[in-house]
């Protein structure tokens, strides 16, 4: 028998000396799974081709095992030569014993189980990454009877689910119960369908308590279901997955997507989604208003405050706006400093003024940020629909010129849209074109109107002014489309085409007469405006000395310091400024000590009650005083009759302009006025 074994080729035959420890004869299948010719095992002992620590955990139990049993199984591992481990299952008897009954001889059958145990081992880690998948994924597995209507699932799939712990089957009764109540119902309705229809399976999502926490969990379950002889599902076997993070992920994406960042109010997109909701009930008869706002000096907190001050500021008015508002309402940031409310279930067309009124007033109440306190205001624009629209791009352009007209009627009011509103804004919009137009047909011209000196009834300077020559409407004044051309940004080329045709037409003047060019405060938003200047003197020859800049004290609210610098950079050049319109603004006297202008322009509304009024000739003499001590040149505009013109010279006025010398005139009829003014004939002057 022992003969036959040693001759098999499906097991490894060993047979040792028990008291050296050797082995004394293996088969060929034996030494193949060792690695190694037969003379070479021949020389080594079990113990040999083992790793140390095996021997040392399994020797002693080997030998007290075939000395008192005779026989030992069990598996060992056995190192190759090339350092590489094989296991095997071992089965050992005693063959031969001496006199006292010690074992003298043994025989190993050996059965290569290497590549078993790695199936076994990738079948363990492909189920141990299962779990640790179904844990990181929150996936569990369930089974359930059909017929007891049982729920078979472990405690990680309990855990998963949200169902209460425990070891017990969970009754389908009790899981609908953990199920919200606006979901309960149709789930099961989806569950009975399934086995009605004999469909192959199902699936459906639902929201539950998590038991342990309270909290709420999303889970989506899916299932297929096994079918008995009668065609009828008797069990399902499934997954149920907690969604909860990719719900919330979702609803965090949604949320950015549809609400204002700084504010969390809804933004423009959510809002044109409220206001087709809107309309569609407008059309089954239920009215609603839409309220267009938007923050009246809201820039200039943004100009003097900084922009972090600024968005504190919105977020503070969207609370008080949020506040005033019904749950049915919707109140949206379209942007900047621009809301909207969508006013619902109206019932009378007052009750959006109503709602105005009260927004004018709580966003009139001082805001205090960082300290400070701001006050801002809000003009509103209302359009109603049906009444004016019932289509949002129509509707929101009617609520867009109600507020436009809020705005031209002095800011912190309301308007409700009107027909007429839409006839302006058209002839508006016609005047940009028209602009954009008469800038590259060249329909724009310059008049001149002098500047006298008061001592020697002489001209000083020219004053150059814009007049537009309209092919249809004749010659335009600036004030009728100057504020558009600073809208729209058209004000920097044109302001660039006035300052070098001024410069090229004083280039043919007497050498001792000035140029005066006044600017916008638009213009010194732009970072190219000193090397415009610079340019235009440059390629027209005329003199810096001679070219004089007239700003307003609105160009020194929007950016005071980097206005200054751009001031000193011109004062560099060589070209003078003048301060036009003196005494309208808040903080004159605190800017003729910030800068050293060479000339203040005294506004027309001081010298037109001039020999008339003791206040007007105290304000006069004492600004004329000021600026001499300043070393400023004093200049009175507004000047029509002899006895203002002889009250500025008791004054101490230094120059002045109005109609008492002339209108203002085209450039081809100074040299006419220039005589008539001076009593000279025309010199050209020789830059």
């Amino acid at each position: 028998m022992i003969e036959g074994l040693f001759a098999t080729e499906m097991a490894g035959v060993a047979e040792t000396d028990l008291r050296t420890g050797k082995f004394t004869r293996v088969n060929a299948r034996m030494c193949a799974m060792l690695g190694r010719s037969e003379a070479e095992v021949l020389t080594l002992g079990p113990a040999d081709v083992q790793p140390p620590e095996d021997v040392a955990h399994i020797m002693p139990e080997f030998v007290r095992s075939m000395t008192e049993k005779g026989r030992w199984e069990g598996e060992v591992r056995h190192v190759l030569p090339d350092g590489e481990i094989v296991w095997a299952r071992l089965n050992a008897i005693v063959v031969a014993r001496d006199a006292t009954g010690a074992p003298l001889r043994g025989v190993a059958v050996l059965l290569d189980t290497t590549e078993a145990r790695r199936a076994d081992a990738k079948v363990r880690e492909q189920a141990d990454l299962l779990r640790m998948g179904q844990a990181i994924g929150r996936i569990a597995t369930l089974r359930r009877d059909v017929a007891s209507g049982l729920i078979h699932a472990d405690a990680a799939g309990r855990k998963v689910l949200a169902l209460p712990d425990g070891d017990a089957p969970i009754r389908t009764e009790d899981w609908l119960e953990t199920i919200l109540p606006e979901d309960r119902d149709r789930v099961a309705r989806r569950l009975r369908k399934a086995f009605d229809n004999n469909e192959p399976g199902v699936s459906l999502d639902y929201r539950t308590l998590c038991p342990r926490t309270g909290r709420l969990r999303y889970i989506e379950l899916r299932a297929r279901y096994s079918f008995g002889p009668d065609g009828k599902a008797t069990t399902s076997i499934g997954v149920g997955i907690d969604v909860t993070e990719r719900r919330e992920a979702e609803q965090r994406l949604t949320h950015a997507a549809n609400h204002d960042a700084l504010t969390g109010l809804p933004n423009r997109a959510l809002f044109r989604t409220r206001l087709e909701e809107a309309l569609a009930r407008a059309r089954r008869g239920i009215r609603f208003a839409l309220l267009c706002l938007d923050l009246d000096r809201f820039k200039e907190v943004n100009d003097t405050l900084g922009h972090p001050v600024g968005d504190r500021l919105l977020v503070a008015a969207a609370a008080r706006l949020r506040a005033e508002l019904r749950e049915t309402d919707t109140l949206a940031r379209l942007g900047g400093d621009e809301f909207a409310i969508i006013q619902c279930c109206l019932l009378d067309p007052q009750e959006a003024s109503s709602l105005a009124r009260r927004v004018i007033n709580i966003l009139s109440a001082p805001f205090e940020i960082d300290g400070q306190k701001i006050v801002v205001g809000v003009s509103i624009g209302i359009a109603l629909s049906p009444e004016d629209s019932g289509e949002a791009e129509s509707l929101l352009s009617a609520a867009d010129m109600a507020l436009y007209g809020a705005k031209a009627d002095g800011r912190g009011v309301w308007r409700y849209f009107e027909p007429a509103m839409n006839r302006r804004l058209q002839e508006r919009r016609l005047l940009e074109l028209d602009m954009r137009r008469a800038l590259a047909e060249g329909q724009f011209e310059l008049f001149y109107q002098p500047i006298m000196d008061v001592e020697t009834r002489r001209v000083k300077t020219f004053e150059a002014l814009l007049r537009w020559r309209h092919p249809e409407r004749g010659l335009l004044a600036p004030d009728l489309f100057i504020p558009v051309a600073e809208e729209i940004g058209l004000i920097v080329e044109l302001g660039e085409w006035v300052l070098r045709r001024a410069c090229a037409d004083a280039t043919r003047w007497p050498p001792g007469v000035g140029l005066a060019v006044n600017f916008s405060p638009v213009q010194f938003q732009s970072r190219h405006l000193v090397a415009q200047i610079a340019g235009a003197l440059c390629d027209t020859g005329l003199s810096p000395g001679r070219l004089e800049i007239e700003i307003t004290e609105n160009v020194l609210i929007k950016d005071k310091e980097a206005t200054l610098a751009i001031l000193q950079s011109l004062k560099a050049l060589g070209v003078r400024i003048a301060m036009d319109d003196f005494g309208t603004g808040y903080s004159s006297l605190s800017y003729l000590q910030a800068f050293p202008f060479d000339k203040v322009k005294i506004d027309r509304s001081f010298t037109c009650e001039l020999d008339q009024s003791r206040k007007s000739n105290a304000i006069i003499k004492a600004v004329a005083s000021m600026c001499d001590g300043l070393d400023m040149t004093v200049v009175a505009e507004g000047v029509e009759t002899e006895g203002q013109f002889e009250a500025l010279q008791r004054e101490g006025c230094s120059e002045a302009q109005g109609f008492l010398f002339s209108r203002p005139v085209a450039a081809d009829a100074l040299p006419a006025l220039l005589c008539a003014l001076n009593g000279a004939p025309w010199t050209q002057a020789a830059e």
